[in-house]
């Protein structure tokens, strides 16, 4: 008996070319989903302001609700106990920046109260947050 050997062997490939493709999109949708701002969970009516400008935002976050209530990051606080935290923290919080989140019926003074603990305990900026308010052009 006599066997005869074939010419073409059979060449099994698995291409590669539509798995990189989904991968690479997942990729660019993890990365693009992983850049949105994040927003606390408090109801905060924040002022609204034409010229306010998206900013990076940074990684210490002060949610003001009133004198009382004051969150830095999930933890709830006093402006007291947030001066003391802050105080006992201060050479992690030199010349940090910080992004304040603040009811629009929030007084004046509590406001700069706020400033002013942080400002005494190593913070040299604070990126206001706003809602930005559009402008319509044309008449309704």
């Amino acid at each position: 008996m006599v066997h005869f050997q074939r010419r073409l062997q059979p060449k099994v490939q698995v291409d590669l070319v539509p798995m990189i493709d989904v991968v690479f999109q997942l990729v660019i949708f993890f990365m693009l989903s992983s850049t949105l701002i994040t927003r606390t969970g408090l109801d905060l009516d924040l002022p609204g302001a034409r010229s306010s400008q998206e900013t990076v935002s940074s990684s210490v976050v002060l949610s003001v609700v009133s004198r009382e209530e004051i969150y830095l990051g999930e933890d709830r606080m006093t402006l007291a106990e947030l001066e003391v935290l802050l105080g006992e923290k201060k050479d992690e919080f030199q010349d940090r920046a910080i992004s304040i989140e603040a009811d629009a019926s929030l007084p004046y003074g509590t406001m700069i109260s706020v400033l002013d603990v942080l400002r005494l305990n190593g913070f040299r900026g604070a990126n206001l947050v706003a809602e930005q308010i559009r402008e319509r052009h044309g008449t309704d």
